[in-house]
């Protein structure tokens, strides 16, 4: 086993070699002790890890596209609503092999994988979709709720008929960068490409363990911040309420790092919640040299239309950069949040309790979009999810 970031039982040395000393009445136990000096895993990758797009692209055969075809036509002909697409309602005994070896790279391996090769543009709206949860429920056989609405599919476009502006719109429907976050209490998020954008917008991917890796050589009072479990996230939603947790855990020998920043920093335009505390200025730090030091490792995707992509919600951050639509071309996903109950991470309880609602059955019905619903107006509660 690796050595804990505090390994001696001998206070004064680790003070000395942490840098850090407990403030005057203050508690001395450090969340952070015993934990992994460093890991050394697949998933602990940087920006020099992966030559080109083939490192993480499944290249679909024509073989295994006329097998899609030929599930997909099998599963309209039994007459079943879209929630009952799974692995024998929509058989693919040559391709099911390869996307559960990618299902075990997401959770064991290096934690994201795409797929390419199908047209979006030659097929119906319904079609592309049932695709997408075909070739998904290769890779998990759970799918999330990711609002008070009970919305199984997200559909990631700018919304640019919308009254508000977009500072003003969740991320996801403007055409603005986001910072690295990951989508709260999710295990694993899909997104399918649609269009691209004329300019930009590209997909940045960022590992958290290798994150980890950096601040644990050289901050690992930051370390400490992030694990502590005084994290307020203000949220207005009723399926993920407002709850405090550390954004850093380490659990069942993972490392898992889950926040997004909007529900932490605030909303412009919008008051916080009076009940909650506003973030301290090492945790402001804290966030800042996440940003930092995922910036510097991060991985650039190369994704066009068609592509099918896969990442560990837990172990890697994503974010997006700002880009540019025109008439021809205008950025355009469809999003799940899905968890595979054979292979998925254990969880501290208190992403668990997050993680139950979006996958567990509660108050919120299933609800199925297959086409974007635009919107005039949107709900604080709209801008702190993810």
């Amino acid at each position: 086993m690796a050595p804990g970031i505090l390994h001696s039982t001998d206070l004064s040395s680790e003070i000395f070699l942490l840098g850090w000393a407990p403030e005057h009445g203050k508690t001395s136990h450090r969340v952070t002790s015993g934990w992994p000096s460093s890991f050394h895993s697949k998933i602990a990758w940087d920006a020099t890890t992966f030559s080109c797009r083939e490192d993480y692209t499944l290249e679909l055969s024509a073989i295994e596209k006329s097998e899609l075809n030929a599930a997909l036509a099998h599963f309209k002909g039994l007459g079943l609503d879209a929630q009952d697409i799974n692995r024998e309602t929509f058989p693919l005994p040559v391709l099911g092999a390869k996307l559960r070896a990618i299902a075990l790279d997401i959770h064991d391996g290096k934690g994201f994988h795409n797929i390419h090769g199908l047209d979006p543009a030659g097929i119906s709206p319904e079609d592309n979709i049932l695709l997408f949860l075909g070739i998904s429920s290769y890779i998990a056989d759970k799918r999330g709720k990711q609002n008070d609405n009970g919305d199984v599919l997200t559909h990631i476009i700018n919304a640019s008929n919308a009254i508000d502006s977009e500072i003003e719109r969740p991320i996801r429907y403007s055409t603005l960068a986001s910072t690295f976050h990951c989508d709260t209490f999710a295990d694993i998020l899909a997104m399918q490409v649609r269009a691209c954008a004329a300019q930009g917008g590209k997909h940045i991917i960022a590992s958290a363990a290798s994150i980890y890796n950096e601040l644990a050589d050289s901050e690992v009072e930051t370390l400490e911040v992030l694990a502590q479990p005084d994290w307020a996230f203000d949220s207005r939603s009723e399926l993920l309420p407002t709850n405090t947790r550390p954004l850093l855990s380490y659990h069942d020998q993972r490392l898992i790092l889950n926040f997004s920043r909007e529900p932490l920093v605030g909303l412009k335009g919008v008051k916080r919640n009076p009940k909650l505390p506003v973030l301290n200025t090492k945790q402001k730090r804290a966030l800042d040299l996440v940003e930092s030091i995922a910036s510097r490792n991060k991985v650039v995707l190369d994704l066009i239309p068609g592509d099918v992509l896969f990442i560990n919600n837990l172990g890697i951050l994503h974010s997006r950069e700002a880009f540019e639509n025109n008439r021809e071309c205008t950025r355009y996903l469809v999003r799940m949040w899905l968890k595979n109950s054979e292979l998925a991470w254990n969880l501290p309880s208190h992403l668990q309790t997050g993680n139950s609602r979006i996958y567990e059955e509660n108050e919120f019905e299933e609800r199925w979009n297959p086409v974007p619903e635009p919107k005039l107006r949107y709900t604080v509660a709209d801008r702190c999810t993810s």
